[in-house]
């Protein structure tokens, strides 16, 4: 039950995701919808933590959604941009592993997947919907891992 629950949050996440993108919503649709959805991903999963540490986790989880790791001035989103966006997005539970929740193995090969799926998608996918949706269902479908 906790799978499929966590397969329809990250529906969800892809759904937020792209609403925060598209420019027809504000884009805290991603950066609070897309945190919320993870952590009650985890949640389902029966991972539990301090109540503080779930919110100090959600508060990263939203800084991860804010920004393409863009250095500098530049303008365009480069591949490894996108890379090190992935690998944000991976290492945000980074609370849960230092207090035993989740363990280091799945932490490490969750960062990776994501820092290359993240990368690949953004860069070959070519459309825009695709690109975000595929980014907001991969930032709460790879809590699996953590199973």
């Amino acid at each position: 039950m906790a799978t499929i629950l966590v397969i329809l949050l990250s529906i969800a996440s892809a759904i937020l995701y792209r609403m925060g993108g598209s420019g027809k919503f504000n884009t805290l649709y991603r950066d609070l919808g897309c945190p919320a959805t993870n952590i009650l991903a985890l949640l389902a999963m029966g991972i539990t933590a301090p109540v503080w540490a779930w919110v100090v986790t959600y508060g990263i989880m939203f800084g991860s959604m804010t920004t393409y790791c863009k250095i500098g001035n530049q303008e365009d989103v480069k591949w490894y941009n996108w890379l090190l966006t992935g690998l944000m997005y991976g290492v945000t539970p980074i609370l849960l592993l230092i207090f035993g929740s989740i363990t280091i193995v799945p932490f490490i090969i969750r960062t990776i997947v994501l820092g290359l799926s993240v990368m690949v998608s953004s860069e070959f996918l070519g459309w825009d919907v695709a690109e975000e949706s595929t980014r907001g269902f991969l930032f709460t479908i790879t809590n699996l891992f953590f199973r």
